[in-house]
């Protein structure tokens, strides 16, 4: 059971796929979407560099219910920001054993 302070909804965006040049690649204008409630958006910490470019990063970590289907590559819309899941998502266990939440690392970068 997760704690009442998971009381965020966000959005997960899973693209479909296409083949292009012997590979498959995401296909985010068939994308499927999937409301999910009781979560936890941690704050987001920024960074910008500027190499040549201005470049800016949001980079965070979203706590989802444990029979959340999410995976590395899929998206995550949240407070009118489009995040990319960074990485597999780690599946926590609570002290009894039973899985007890779905951790996933989220970043949006631009320029």
């Amino acid at each position: 059971m997760l704690p009442s302070f998971f009381n965020r909804t966000v959005t997960v965006i899973r693209p479909g796929a296409i083949p292009q040049r012997g590979t498959t690649v995401p296909d985010w204008k068939h994308a499927t979407e999937t409301q999910v409630t009781g979560c936890s958006v941690q704050t987001p910490t920024t960074s910008m560099e500027m190499d040549g470019r201005l470049a800016t990063t949001l980079a965070g970590t979203v706590y989802l219910p444990p029979d959340t289907d999410v995976q590395a590559g899929d998206a995550i819309e949240y407070n009118g920001h489009r995040f990319l899941v960074v990485g597999e998502p780690m599946a926590w266990e609570s002290p009894t054993g039973a899985l007890d939440h779905v951790q996933v690392r989220i970043s949006e970068w631009e320029g």
